[in-house]
Order: C-alpha cells, then sequence, then structure tokens
C-alpha cells in the first residue's frame, strides 16, 4: 500500500465519522418564561443511517448552562445540568427534580428538556453537546427568567433614557401622587432608593389616613405591625378601616390590622374581590391553606402572610420600602419625561 493510498483512505474514515452525529440546528430565539415556570429547551439529532443504532451504540447527552456572574466581573461560569446515556440520568442537584429529558425514554435521539419550577439563577445559556465515541455537535439555548424585578439601578436609568426620559427624584414622585398618581409597584428613584406611593384613603378632616402596604413576599402579623411603624405609623384598627372604606378606599388584596384580623374594603366589586357587595371584607383561612372572605372576626394565625392596613395620624409623607428590601434589584423604574 502507498503512503498517498493509505492517506486517502484515512482521510475517508475521518470524513464518515466527523458525519456520524447530526444536529437538527434551528436558530433558537432566546427562551423567556416566567419565574416559577417551566421552559422546554429543544435538542434532537439523528445518525447516519449506515451508522449502528442508537441501541446498540447509546449517545452520551450532557446539558450545560453557562451564565455571567452578577455583576458582571470575571468569566462566565459554567455548570452540568443533565448528562444521559442510554438507560442512565444523571441530574446536578441544584436542579433535582425540576428537570427531565422529554421525549428521551420514547426516543432516544430526542434531548429536549424541560425545567420547572423556574428560579432567578437559572437564567443563562444552555449548551446540548451529542457525543458518540469520538464524535460530538453541540446546540444552543439561551434562556431568560423573568421576574417582575428584574432591573438594578443602571438598567433602571437606561429604561428610562431608552424612553426619552429621566429616572425620577424622590421629590417628583411626590408631587405626581398629590396629582392622583397611585401604583403599588416598587421602582428604583434618582437617589437609588426604592420606593412606590400607595392607594391612600383619609378622613374628613384630611389630617389622617389609612393605606395599605405590602413588600414582596408577604408580612406576618408582627412584620406587618414593624413595616407601619417603619412608615411612621400603626397597624389600622377595624373602625380605621372601614371609615377608610367609607371615604372610598378600595383595595383587592387582604392585609393585617391591629386586632389580629385579616380584611380589606370593596367600594367596587369585581371578579375575585369576595362577592358582588361593596363592604369590608374579612378573610378566613380554610384548613387547606386557602382563604375565603366572611363576616368572622375572629383572629387569623399570625405567622400567615398577607399585606398591612397602616394607619398615620399626621399629614401625608413619603412611603418607603424599608431598607432590606432596597437592597434587592427591581425591573419597575419610576421615570419622568424630560
Amino acid at each position: 500500500m502507498t503512503l498517498s493510498f493509505f492517506l486517502y483512505l484515512l482521510s475517508i474514515g475521518m470524513s464518515e465519522a466527523s458525519s456520524i452525529v447530526n444536529m437538527r440546528r434551528v436558530t433558537h430565539p432566546t427562551v423567556r418564561e416566567p419565574l416559577a415556570g417551566i421552559a422546554h429547551l429543544p435538542c434532537v439529532f439523528t445518525l447516519q443511517p449506515s451508522e449502528p443504532s442508537p441501541s446498540s451504540q447509546p449517545a452520551h447527552i450532557q446539558w450545560t448552562q453557562t451564565w455571567i456572574p452578577q455583576g458582571g466581573k470575571g468569566g462566565p461560569l459554567e455548570q452540568t445540568v443533565l448528562s444521559a446515556k442510554g438507560d442512565m440520568v444523571k441530574v446536578n442537584k441544584a436542579f433535582a427534580g425540576r428537570v427531565r429529558l422529554l421525549g428521551y425514554a420514547a426516543n432516544n435521539l430526542n434531548a429536549t428538556m424541560e425545567i420547572s419550577g423556574l428560579r432567578s439563577n437559572d437564567t443563562g445559556t444552555y449548551h446540548c453537546q451529542i457525543v458518540i465515541v469520538d464524535d460530538y455537535e453541540r446546540d444552543i439555548v439561551p434562556l431568560v427568567v423573568t421576574d417582575r424585578y428584574a432591573l438594578s439601578f443602571d438598567d433602571a436609568k437606561w429604561a428610562c433614557q431608552e424612553n426619552s426620559a429621566l429616572i425620577a427624584t424622590p421629590t417628583q414622585l411626590w408631587a405626581a401622587f398629590h396629582d392622583g398618581y397611585a401604583n403599588c409597584a416598587a421602582g428604583w428613584l434618582s437617589d437609588q432608593t426604592v420606593r412606590h406611593q400607595s392607594l391612600v384613603a383619609m378622613d374628613t378632616r384630611n389630617t389622617r389616613e389609612v393605606f395599605h402596604s405590602w413588600v414582596p413576599g408577604r408580612l406576618s402579623l408582627s412584620s406587618a405591625s414593624e413595616l407601619c411603624v417603619s412608615l411612621g405609623g400603626q397597624l389600622a384598627t377595624v373602625g380605621q378601616l372601614y371609615l377608610a372604606w367609607t371615604t372610598g378606599l378600595d383595595v383587592c388584596s387582604p392585609g393585617w390590622l391591629s386586632d389580629g384580623s385579616v380584611r380589606y374594603p370593596i367600594t367596587q366589586p369585581r371578579q375575585g374581590c369576595g362577592g358582588d357587595q361593596p363592604g369590608v371584607r374579612t378573610v378566613v383561612p380554610n384548613t387547606n391553606g386557602t382563604t375565603t372572605s366572611s363576616g368572622s372576626t375572629n383572629a387569623t394565625d399570625a405567622t400567615l402572610l398577607y399585606d398591612a392596613y397602616c394607619y398615620r395620624g399626621e399629614n401625608k409623607v413619603q412611603i418607603w420600602i424599608p431598607e432590606e428590601i432596597k437592597r434587592c434589584s427591581y425591573d419597575e423604574s419610576l421615570c419622568h419625561s424630560n
């Protein structure tokens, strides 16, 4: 055998080996799913007909995730999510109980992966790698887990600029509130604090107020009391909430009161807000962990989580989110036009 003929045979072998695996490639758009939702990351491959069947020569499937560290400092990080070969499937403990290969049991050429119970740190670029002997192919699927509160302060400033506006100052937000602006969504302001303006109702003398307040994750009774104190007030009494309701307070969100009951005021009845008549609803937890509205005045388990209805006896002041909440990142930004 001449050297040239040997090299020719070798080149044929290499060409054939390189074509064992064929990925069904598409231009994958970024998969966007909400927090706690489900994402499907596609990955399907084929083998050349002349090659052994997958059952006699199983492929090794590996899903990995890469992401940029928070703050953007340093190179990308990587971790294995899942690996499978034949009947053996191994899952990273960070994804245990949350990932599976949807069609793999019926067709081991289908490596499409499902991630359930999505978390914010599931965001990243996912790589599906198929390996048979010494040959492999890799496909890429970006995933973004969307969360209501996802913007840093710099991102919030940029979002305002993209809308031909500037991030608002606390004074501008307060002035907008006096003009009728009311929104319980927390947002960044120019002094790098996070605030919102809660819907406010006052008695006829306009010197006292009951207002609805909340934080992400909701509040136990003691936490609700502390929040109201931090806002310059205290938990409202049942009578104060009723007075606020008669002056127009309408919030379809249960909150703690000073007697340990959980109620909410409805002036405009609507679906999902406790019936077709106006009134102050009282929430009574069921044994299965859900809640219903009733006329009961019994105190509620103080460890359950709700919003808060606060009462303040002075003139209106700015409503602040507690310090521990300010350290979070939010996707809202409060902007004003140039």
